[in-house]
């Protein structure tokens, strides 16, 4: 049975929304460890369909760029990523597939399934 964690963007006054308003200016090396950190623990990431087009419009193209971020847009490409939507999907990004059906139910079924790491 895997192991379901929840990792968030979320700002210490509880803001989950907007992450370009308030994350990505004041991103440094000591939140890039962690937020690798916590993905190097997973083998399948769970998105809604929002965050999951705002990852995969950016971390295959640098990727495929080969900067100093390739090395952890590549893990991200290589992992699983299950994609809530009630809308029909197309996947440009491998490895990519849609959770179909109720969320809970769906969830739950990724958690009774075979894997996750050993951490």
């Amino acid at each position: 049975m895997r192991k379901v964690t929840a990792g968030l963007f979320i700002s210490l006054d509880g803001i989950v929304a907007e992450p370009q308003d308030w994350h990505f200016p004041y991103f440094n090396d000591e939140m890039g460890e962690a937020v690798s950190a916590q993905v190097a623990g997973a083998d399948t990431l769970v998105f809604g369909r929002v965050t999951y087009e705002g990852f995969a419009g950016a971390w295959p193209e640098r990727e495929a760029a080969g900067g100093e971020d390739a090395g952890f847009a590549k893990a991200l490409g290589d992992m699983r990523k299950v994609v809530v939507s009630h809308r029909e999907l197309e996947f440009g990004w491998r490895n990519s597939e849609q959770l179909r059906g109720d969320l809970v139910e769906g969830v739950a079924a990724l958690k009774a399934e075979d894997g996750g790491t050993s951490r």
